[in-house]
């Protein structure tokens, strides 16, 4: 078992003779599937961001939603990357939390802090996209509403002139 204190007048060892120690195999195997999730997920809003700059039939509103829907998610991208590198480094053997357990409560209590600002980021952004689609999804009804309106007119239209010409037709055969 490795303990954490050192014992006094001798230096820690250097990080190449550092003891894998099995309690930290865990948290160096989430800490880099979340630095791979989130380099991953930033690739792809710096793709998707990049195809949307150059979509000319993009209007301003539009324009102004991805705008800020890449920050939201680069951001949440970010931070989950970040978390990552945390993690692995506060389980890392030479962390000396049995000796500073203060410091050991303030550094997983701000990656806590920072898991929760993500979470509520990312609610942010569900928000955000589920108004936008609201509307869209409105605007297309309305549309429907007038479009359906204009067809029972010409509907109408059409069956007033069918009916004028079966009326002047049967008039001229008599």
């Amino acid at each position: 078992m490795l303990t954490f204190q050192q014992a006094p007048g001798f230096p820690p060892p250097s990080l190449k003779d550092a003891v894998i120690v099995t309690d930290t195999i865990p948290g160096i195997i989430v800490g880099t599937l979340l630095v791979l999730f989130g380099a991953g997920l930033i690739q792809l809003h710096r793709t998707s961001w990049f195809h949307r700059q150059h979509d000319a039939d993009l209007g301003d509103d539009d324009y102004q939603f991805y705008s800020k829907q890449y920050r939201r998610r680069m951001q949440t991208s970010s931070l989950l990357t970040i978390i990552g590198f945390l993690i692995v480094i506060g389980d890392s053997p030479y962390m000396p939390w049995k000796s500073y357990p203060g410091l050991f409560a303030a550094y997983w209590g701000g990656i806590l802090l920072i898991a929760f600002w993500v979470i509520l980021c990312a609610i942010g952004d569900m928000s955000a996209s589920r108004i936008r689609s609201t509307h869209l999804i409105s605007r297309v009804h309305d549309q429907q509403r007038l479009l359906e309106k204009q067809l029972l007119e010409l509907r109408k239209n059409q069956k007033k002139s069918v009916d004028e010409d079966s009326k002047t037709s049967s008039d001229q055969e008599n």
